[in-house]
């Protein structure tokens, strides 16, 4: 019989607390299994016959596509910033990261109404030098432009990585491979790049993962892929069986990528020969090598953020007026309330989560928290299905068993979305917390527990305090996250419900491109402030 001590919760308490999140994580895909029709209908035949190869090839092309050329441009900048100096690097430092507040969706937009036919670029052509595109019949395929945008806003990932890595173990490897009589550019593909690769692995499966999840972008240029295959079954075609064949065949793509990416972090893992591995002390460049990386570093931060960001600029000042800055008040306070709810509570399971995985250490523990973790990886369009047929399931059980309860029915309500973002985004901050407690390490907790202090006190008055700063630094991820989802929204929101993302789909989906500028712009800025807080913190815990 398990043991009780000073009032607090038991060990058995303690397991049922770390399985709760879990369970909560996988209830959506029980019911989405438990709720597939027996019988096929004929338009899951036609997709069978017709539609499947090609959700299965243009799917893997953008994946694929989108990894690849991340990767090519992250590992550039990395290679750039982390291991030189040059005038105008500590600035790219945190301009680099900010296309990471600008969501692929509003990127794509912007890009198309820049650069379509009635755009700034082609309008230019035509009135100053008299050529006209279409002259010459020709047209961007539609899956290199998908590529070019998920590559140009999910580059940080790779990035992040890889500079962290170069910064910290760098510099000896690179200066060794030097004196051994390599130059850089042959040392930096023998050397740096094999042992980049657990970073290139691990920012590639976040970069595809973001792609798999994708509704925005791939269903502006008209791409094939599941995402939109299940949009398409469950909203254009009322087939809610094919929605949920095609979203458990898209599970089962995410699997395949998180196996891939395991089997090559295990095949790609190096161990540094010394303990005391020195940080990396930037080169200092001069002359053309100088000005060659700082275009390079300015080319990329044009392209991915201040071309964009510049015309979101121009299309405000056109479409500026009262009633359109009134009416975005609405959207804007619907947003932070739905990001701000499901952020508290997100954050108040992460710490609690964490705190019954330190009570009782364990491996079921640390598999609890790891299937806690999936969630991030599952799809938007998956997870709402499933979250769709749970609620349902709620409802109907509610209504046979207790009939006269009062509670309005859960599905389509704020309940439904909140619930859906904590499964989704439920990772991300449960990792800051549990990074938290690894750089707190376990002797505060064992010098509280050896004066007599129960978990729970341990917690509040000594372990909290020093998690502080993780909460923080959790919070403002999952925030921002939240602030930029769209599929999840889209499908699960309430009624007269919309947020700063739903807004900018509804006015591109309209074809009304310069209004979607003001909310987008408002995505853009709560992102990039966080992004730019985020990075001056990490400098001045550094210092």
């Amino acid at each position: 019989m398990a043991r009780r001590t000073g009032g607090m919760p038991s060990l058995s308490g303690w397991t049922a607390l770390s399985l709760l999140v879990p369970i909560g994580v996988a209830l959506p895909f029980v019911f989405l299994l438990a709720g597939l029709p027996g019988g096929e209908s004929d338009h899951w035949r036609r997709v069978l016959s017709r539609m499947l190869p090609t959700y299965i090839w243009e799917t893997t092309l953008v994946v694929g596509g989108s990894a690849g050329l991340a990767a090519i441009i992250g590992v550039a900048l990395a290679w750039c910033v982390g291991l030189h100096d040059f005038p105008g690097r500590k600035a790219f430092e945190i301009v680099l990261l900010l296309p990471l507040a600008i969501p692929s969706y509003i990127a794509a937009y912007t890009y198309d109404g820049l650069l379509g036919y009635t755009g700034a670029f082609q309008t230019a052509l035509r009135n100053r030098l008299g050529i006209d595109v279409n002259d010459y019949g020709f047209s961007a395929p539609r899956l290199a432009c998908a590529i070019f945008i998920f590559a140009i806003t999910l580059y940080p990932y790779v990035y992040i990585f890889a500079r962290t890595y170069l910064r910290n173990h760098g510099a000896s490897m690179l200066e060794s491979a030097i004196l051994l009589g390599g130059g850089r550019g042959r040392v930096f593909f023998l050397v740096i790049l094999p042992l980049l690769r657990p970073s290139l692995v691990a920012g590639g499966t976040l970069v595809c993962l973001e792609v798999l999840n994708d509704y925005g972008v791939t269903s502006h240029f008209g791409i094939h892929t599941f995402t939109t295959a299940i949009f398409a079954a469950w909203f254009g075609m009322g087939e809610a069986g094919s929605a949920a064949r095609l979203a458990l065949m898209l599970l089962a793509a995410v699997l395949l990528v998180i196996l891939a990416s395991k089997a090559l972090q295990k095949a790609g893992r190096y161990r540094l020969a010394s303990g005391k591995e020195k940080g990396s002390r930037p080169r200092r460049l001069a002359g053309f090598a100088a000005a060659r990386a700082f275009s390079l570093c300015l080319a990329a931060a044009l392209v991915c953020f201040l071309v964009p960001v510049g015309q979101m600029l121009a299309w405000a000042r056109l479409s500026w007026d009262a009633g359109t800055v009134g009416s975005l008040a609405p959207h804007l306070r619907q947003t932070l309330f739905a990001a701000g709810a499901a952020t508290a509570i997100i954050m108040a399971l992460s710490a609690a989560t964490a705190l019954a995985g330190h009570a009782r250490p364990g491996r079921g523990s640390r598999l609890a928290a790891q299937a806690a973790s999936m969630g991030y990886a599952i799809p938007a369009a998956v997870l709402a299905i499933g979250a769709v047929m749970l609620f349902a399931g709620i409802d109907r059980a509610t209504a046979r068993f207790a009939p006269g309860f009062p509670g309005a029915p859960l599905g389509m309500t704020i309940c439904l979305l909140l619930y859906a973002y904590v499964v989704r985004f439920f990772s991300v901050g449960y990792q800051a917390v549990e990074g938290g407690y690894l750089k707190m390490g376990r002797l505060p907790s064992e010098a509280s527990r050896t004066l007599g202090r129960g978990p729970v006190m341990t917690f509040l008055l000594v372990e909290l305090p020093l998690l502080g700063n993780a909460l923080i630094g959790g919070s403002i991820l999952v925030f921002v996250d939240i602030v930029k989802e769209l599929p999840l929204t889209l499908i699960l929101r309430p009624f007269n419900f919309n947020t700063l993302g739903t807004r900018v789909y509804e006015f591109a989906n309209n074809e009304a491109i310069p209004e979607t500028s003001l909310p987008a712009l408002a995505i853009v800025v709560i992102g990039a402030a966080f992004v730019v807080f985020m990075r001056l913190w990490d400098k001045g815990g550094e210092s």
